[in-house]
């Protein structure tokens, strides 16, 4: 009896440990927003028993490839980015199964921005135009709005890809490339010498970034886990619009942003923007709101 006794004690310590296994969820990202951010801050991943690891990419093609060979379990990425590899539009010509499942941010703040002695969109005529994938993303948007100023792609000028922001910027002051829609900070466009010829907000008002998307297989076979990430992405969507946590939202976005105060205010501000922030979501009244939910 004293032997089941202690061997039943011994079983019972082992159980919170088992209990406790965390789920590793594999997230493919340009970079981590102020949600994922705030979930890992504020444990709201913890409390759903999940840990992420987020693995960040410069290039979406990458992204998408390696949400399809398995390497990531989920991607945050934009709307028309997996739509296109999910009917065979993609860099790789073949359709995906794919499903978005979260929302993420409307609008899109991309400025289109040039080098250094281009002074207006006629003096993009035969350069080149840096891309992260000239099918998708961003890419498009920059073909709608020089076509606005009478440049047609592949007559005018012509794209290259690159990679992401940081990258785009580089081939632009090395030289590579003439222009690029970018999401570059104020301060660096001016240290570069470049010049804003547009804002995109000015052209397109409907774009949804930041989605939360996953192959469907995947989905089906780690729903209650989804549904877990999924409720700690709100509560922490929740959390951070919550005017009463400005200060320590912007405190822990600093070192996502290099502990550039004002970096960290600009991206706390965005995501908050009716805008370009977090999509909206139902209120009591029938209306939409970005914020705690309404007692």
């Amino acid at each position: 009896m004293k032997h089941k006794e202690v061997w039943l004690a011994a079983l019972l310590l082992l159980l919170p440990n088992i209990a406790m296994a965390e789920d590793v969820i594999q997230i493919g990202a340009f970079n981590k927003d102020a949600a994922i951010i705030a979930a890992e801050s504020k444990g709201f991943f913890n409390k759903e028993n999940i840990r992420v690891q987020t693995n960040l990419v410069t290039d979406s093609p990458t992204l998408l490839r390696n949400l399809i060979s398995g390497k990531y379990d989920l991607i945050l990425n934009n709307a028309d980015n997996v739509i296109a590899w999910a009917e065979g539009q993609g860099e790789d010509p073949q359709k995906n199964d794919f499903v978005i499942f979260l929302g993420g941010n409307r609008g899109v703040n991309q400025k289109l921005i040039v080098a250094p002695g281009i002074n207006d969109y006629g003096d993009l005529k035969g350069k080149i135009f840096a891309v992260d994938a000239p099918t998708t993303g961003y890419a498009i948007v920059g073909v709608y709005i020089l076509k606005k100023h009478g440049l047609e792609l592949n007559k005018d000028y012509t794209f290259k890809a690159f990679g992401n922001t940081a990258a785009r910027a580089d081939a632009m002051s090395r030289g590579d490339a003439s222009g690029a829609m970018m999401s570059l900070a104020d301060d660096e466009i001016q240290k570069r010498g470049f010049k804003v010829l547009a804002k995109s907000e000015d052209y397109v008002q409907h774009y949804a970034r930041g989605l939360g998307a996953t192959r469907r297989e995947w989905a089906n076979k780690n729903e209650e886990l989804l549904v877990r990430f999924t409720r700690a992405m709100i509560r922490a969507t929740d959390w951070l619009a919550d005017p009463k946590n400005k200060e320590e939202v912007i405190a822990i976005l600093l070192p996502e942003n290099r502990n550039n105060k004002a970096r960290a205010e600009a991206m706390y501000a965005e995501s908050l923007s009716p805008r370009f922030g977090f999509t909206a979501k139902p209120d009591r009244h029938g209306g939409y709101s970005v914020g705690p939910p309404v007692a």
